[in-house]
């Protein structure tokens, strides 16, 4: 790991609070899919932040906006209301969260920007000569918290044998009732059946949650692997 100074170069709303922020490195660098890298902040703890994708010098990120009585989370606040090209210290590069080294057909569950440390690295597994299958469940109070579904439907036509995902909103409402769609909703035992492995990024009251019901449906421990999104 080592220091690096980096420099906004673009910021894209993605959503009303989630932001892609794309940081200009010093020179091109090659990214191990999983990685994250730690913002030094003035006056604010070190903040780590998983990596999107990198394209030859450019970092991609994404961050959700949180306001500051949401537990004081200021680094957020920092970093998406920032102006193109300011410049912020990160420490470089690290790497936690990845996907086991084989075959095994997996189920990613996840809740807005927890999809990041798991991105580029189901990219990089569907270009792989292979056949295990990929199906993303993305939840989300309400449907326009919903980012990156132009890119799964992509991913969709491209690998129709292998990739696959579902979209769940617990907030909305069509025709006076408000849907109330939690992730146990699409657990079940004909969807466990499909798959052997399973990879949770989510809050941690969240994680126990989904541990819970995959424990309901006989899935072992050691085949549920998680990443504390907050």
């Amino acid at each position: 790991m080592w220091m690096m100074q980096v420099t906004l170069e673009k910021k894209i709303n993605l959503t009303q609070d989630v932001y892609e922020l794309h940081y200009k490195l010093p020179e091109p660098k090659i990214m191990l899919p999983g990685q994250f890298v730690t913002f030094i902040l003035t006056g604010i703890w070190g903040r780590s932040y998983s990596i999107l994708e990198i394209i030859d010098d450019i970092a991609i990120l994404i961050i959700k906006k949180w306001e500051q009585s949401d537990w004081g989370r200021g680094w957020s606040i920092a970093l998406c209301d920032a102006s193109v090209w300011d410049e912020f210290k990160v420490v470089w590069p690290s790497w936690h969260f990845v996907l086991q080294d084989n075959s095994d057909n997996k189920l990613f569950l996840w809740t807005g920007t927890g999809l990041v440390p798991l991105y580029n690295q189901i990219l990089e597994w569907l270009k792989k000569d292979s056949r295990e299958k990929y199906q993303l469940v993305f939840w989300v109070r309400h449907m326009n918290d919903m980012f990156y579904t132009d890119k799964f439907e992509a991913l969709k036509l491209q690998y129709p044998d292998r990739f696959f995902y579902h979209l769940l909103t617990s907030r909305d409402e069509e025709n006076g009732i408000i849907g109330k769609w939690y992730v146990t909703d699409f657990l079940s035992e004909s969807v466990v059946d499909k798959y052997s492995e399973y990879y949770i990024c989510w809050a941690p009251a969240m994680i126990e949650w989904c541990q819970k019901r995959l424990t309901e449906l006989w899935v072992l421990e050691e085949k549920v692997y998680f990443e504390k999104y907050s």
